[in-house]
This record gives C-alpha cells, structure tokens and sequence, in this order.
C-alpha cells in the first residue's frame, strides 16, 4: 500500500475516534458566569407601624421568592431598632443588604443600584420600596346629630372639611413622624355640579390656613367623640377601623388627604468586594419594585413606591391615598420634622407665606 494510503487511513480513524468529542463540543451550551453561592444578610430597621401585617413578614415572603429563583443564595433575616444598628455600625459589623427608613443614618458605604421603572427620583443607592400615607377621618355619628351631610367619594372638598371642622379637628401620627403637613397637599375631587355664575366656580377656601386643633394624642380624643376631624395616618385609620368593629369607636368615613407622607422605608446593598456576591444583593433589591411583590403590601395596609400598580380595588380611601402618592409624593424628611411642624403651625394660623414655604419644601422629592 501506497504512502499516501497509510496517511488517509490513519486520517480517518483519527476522525472517527475524535468525532464524538466534536459532536459534543458543537452541542455544549457556552458556560454560564458565575454566581453567587451562600448566605445574604438583611437587616430590617422599622421607623413606624404598618395598618396590617407586618415589614417583616412581607420581607420573609420575598425571601422565600427569592431562594426559589436562587437555589444556591439563602438571605437570613434580623430585625434591629435603629439604636441596635448604630452600635453594630460601630463594632464594624454590616449586613448584606439593609431595609431602613428614609433619613436614618446608613454608616457602611452602599453600592450603586441599577435604574429602576416607575420610581418617583432616579435611585442611587438605595430603592423606596414602600410609603405610609396620611388621610382624614370624619365622625360620621357627630356629623348626623347636627345635621351636617357625609361627603361621598375619595377625598373631601375644603368646604366640606372646614365646616366639620368647626365640631373639632385634631391630629395623631407614629413617633417621630408628623401629620401636620398634610394640608399642604390636600387633594380632593371637583365640585360635581356645573356652576351658573357667569365668572365661574368661586376658588375654594384653603382648609390649611384655618385648621388649629390638638396637635397630639388625636386619635385618643378622636375615639372619645371630642373632635369630628382626626388627620392622621394609614396606621391610625387601621386602629379606627378595628375599634369600630369591636364598639370601641364612632361611626366614621375616610378619606385620602394628599400626597405628602414622611413614612418611607429603602432598601440598600453594602457595598462588597465580591461582585457576585453585591450582584446577588442587588438581585433582592430589585425584586421588592416588581409588580407582584408591590401588590402584596395591600396585607400591610401601606402602599406601593412605583407607579401602575393594580391594588386596593375594593378600597376607595386607600386606592386613592397610593394614587396621589404615586402621581405627586411630597415627601418629608424626619430630620426635619421640628420645621415642618413649625411651618405648618403657623399656616394653620393663617400666614399664607408659611403654607407656600412648606409646599416648597415638600415637594423636592427624597434622593438615595
């Protein structure tokens, strides 16, 4: 046999003992990037009451969302006062990621978070993830012994609210936050009937410049039947509701206020020098803005921080309060409460210059 001969046969026999390999080789997907395996820290600080379920337990369902997408990443959950994680800031101990309330002092350095959909500001570093909100109850049994009509509808018209008003007014709100300011934003539907004056509908009259009452403790006098008006927060609204089912409480009817709140709770990643490790934070981050878990805050009684989210359907006060915070949050900070208090005062008073300063300050909206 020929030289040549030799060549192509050993050729082919090289070929096909090779030939499963190249078959595989063209078959085999590319190999993924790596990830992350192992634990997640989050420490979850709570500033103020939900009106429902807790924070917590909303973190814990989006934890176990989370591992079912991530079977190699586990994210063990600890709830810490704002004093707890002051003092581990200062030994050096840092969690994974931190759920926290807007103006609390975050002391680790945190990682840039990726853009995110619907959200009122551009995040930084760290995501609003979910809003308290403040509303205006009515005693409807106070009203109806005098003969004063109930206002239907999502919100209540200055006219209306002044002239319940003038059977009391007071306010309540969780520690360390304010609902004085919620005037500033009142929002309300249109009068609902065409006007036959040949200038048009007279301008409302502006319930926050004459609006002076008890500043504290509103909710107790609220239930004691010594005030027709309670403005106060989501959290407040619940206790009224569950009072009232257990006759503890007047007959009563809500309605949202505006869109001022100072209740905001963020979630931030630490920053870590292993990538996969903040990516996998991240990921968590990112999954408490999604539609689906947004939705689930209805349990809580708080409400969304992206817009579009289909919630509160069969709650009217409720679906309207997400509603003007998520088209026009004004939004307090607790650093700042002692000014907003005092501006709001005086507006009560009937200084215009005041009101217009607070609504000034309230609407630059928060920064991560």
């Amino acid at each position: 046999m020929k030289p040549a001969a030799y060549f192509l046969c050993a050729l082919a026999l090289a070929l096909i003992a090779i030939s499963p390999f190249l078959i595989l080789s063209f078959y085999e997907k590319p190999a993924e990037p790596e990830q992350y395996s192992g634990i997640l820290t989050l420490w979850h600080i709570s500033g103020w009451r939900t009106g429902g379920s807790s924070a917590a337990a909303f973190l814990e369902k989006r934890i176990v969302r989370y591992e079912a997408q991530n079977p190699r990443v586990f994210i063990e959950l600890e709830c810490l006062s704002g004093d707890e994680a002051a003092a581990a800031f200062a030994d050096g101990i840092k969690p994974d990621i931190i759920s926290y309330p807007y103006g609390f002092d975050v002391k680790p350095d945190l990682a840039q978070l990726p853009p995110a959909a619907s959200l009122p500001f551009s995040p930084r570093t760290a995501y609003p993830y979910l809003y308290g909100g403040y509303c205006i109850i009515i005693n409807t049994d106070m009203l109806g012994e005098r003969g004063v009509d109930v206002y239907e509808g999502w919100g209540i018209r200055p006219e209306r609210l002044l002239e319940a008003a003038k059977l009391g007014v007071c306010f309540d709100s969780e520690d360390g936050c304010t609902s004085l300011p919620a005037l500033a934003a009142h929002a309300y539907p249109p009068a609902g009937r065409p006007s036959i004056s040949a200038f048009g509908e007279p301008e409302p009259p502006n319930a926050a410049l004459s609006m002076a009452g008890a500043w504290e403790d509103g909710l107790d006098i609220f239930l004691r039947g010594e005030a027709a008006v309670l403005i106060a927060s989501h959290r407040q609204l619940f206790e009224v509701q569950q009072k009232y089912e257990r006759g503890e409480a007047p007959g009563f009817k809500a309605y949202a206020a505006g869109g001022y709140t100072d209740m905001i709770q963020m979630i931030s990643v630490c920053a870590d020098e292993n990538e996969q490790k903040q990516e996998a934070a991240k990921r968590f981050a990112s999954l408490l803005l999604e539609n689906g878990a947004q939705r689930g805050l209805d349990a809580l009684g708080v409400f969304p921080a992206v817009a579009g989210v289909d919630i509160y359907n069969d709650d009217e006060t409720r679906k309207a309060m997400y509603t003007l915070l998520s088209e026009n949050a004004m939004l307090g900070e607790p650093r700042d409460i002692e000014s907003l208090i005092s501006l709001a005062t005086q507006a009560f008073s009937g200084n215009e210059k005041a009101l217009k300063l607070l609504r000034i300050r309230l609407s630059s909206p928060a920064k991560g």
